[in-house]
């Protein structure tokens, strides 16, 4: 085995030496210089973020007590508009109820004729329908054909019958 050659470790140690060194040197004078200003620009980063939002936080504050001093105002303020307008908006309210209640009635006298004759419509509609589609399944299932009449009077008797 190459690693038990006696003969082989000076050359070994010596290549090791020199590779360490170079290695030393190298961290010493480039790397860990570079990493020494990287963590000092952060450090004083920090110092004046903290700073900063030291002072925002003052801000803040002093921000915060007057928004309460002005919400309070406000709200006092709010409470007064809100009664009076409360007071006339309770008298024209009770004027438009009339108003509408007496609108509403006869709206909906219109409105229920109206619903009728668009149901009779609709009814008349789905037994055109019901005849139609009666015809289709009686040629699809039975292969023969239905006279419209007769549909019509196998839709009106299972209608009448609920």
């Amino acid at each position: 085995m190459p690693q038990m050659e006696f003969s082989d470790y000076a050359p070994q140690v010596i290549w090791l030496v020199i590779t360490f060194a170079v290695l030393y040197i190298l961290m010493a004078k480039f790397a860990l210089p570079r990493i020494a200003e990287v963590l000092e620009s952060r450090e004083q980063k920090i110092t004046n973020d903290i700073d900063q939002a030291q002072s925002l936080g003052k801000e803040a504050e002093a921000a915060e007590k007057e928004y309460g001093r002005i919400a309070s105002e406000s709200q006092s303020n709010a409470r007064r508009i809100a009664e009076e307008a409360r007071n006339s908006i309770k008298a024209e309210h009770a004027s438009a109820i009339l108003k509408m209640e007496e609108t509403l009635s006869s709206e909906s006298i219109k409105s229920d004729a109206s619903i009728a004759q668009a149901r009779a419509k609709a009814m008349e509609g789905l037994k055109e329908l019901a005849t139609d589609l009666t015809q289709a399944a009686t040629s699809k299932l039975l292969g023969a054909q239905v006279s419209p009449e007769h549909a019509a009077k196998i839709v009106n008797k299972e209608l009448e019958r609920r």
